[in-house]
């Protein structure tokens, strides 16, 4: 199984994470961490979720970026230690 680090930039909103999240589950990947933070000045979220998948990231990727309010996804492969 590959891991993923996620790093999310987006328009923070009340259910921002919610959605990304659910996005996540209904594309068949494994949450293994999650880190979000707001620039109160800006109002822009990061957000950093690790995930665990077989499938392509690119699947992911895709429907994240079409999110309202999602500015960029930038992803990297990280080693598994698990």
């Amino acid at each position: 199984m590959d891991r993923y680090l996620l790093d999310i930039k987006a328009n923070d909103k009340p259910v921002l994470l919610e959605r990304i999240l659910r996005v996540i589950r209904h594309r068949g990947f494994v949450i293994k961490k999650v880190d979000a933070t707001q620039n109160h000045h800006s109002n822009i979220a990061t957000i950093a979720i690790i995930v665990d998948s077989d499938r392509p990231i690119s699947i992911l990727i895709n429907q994240i970026e079409k999110l309202w309010d999602v500015t960029t996804v930038t992803t990297s492969q990280i080693e598994n230690l698990d």
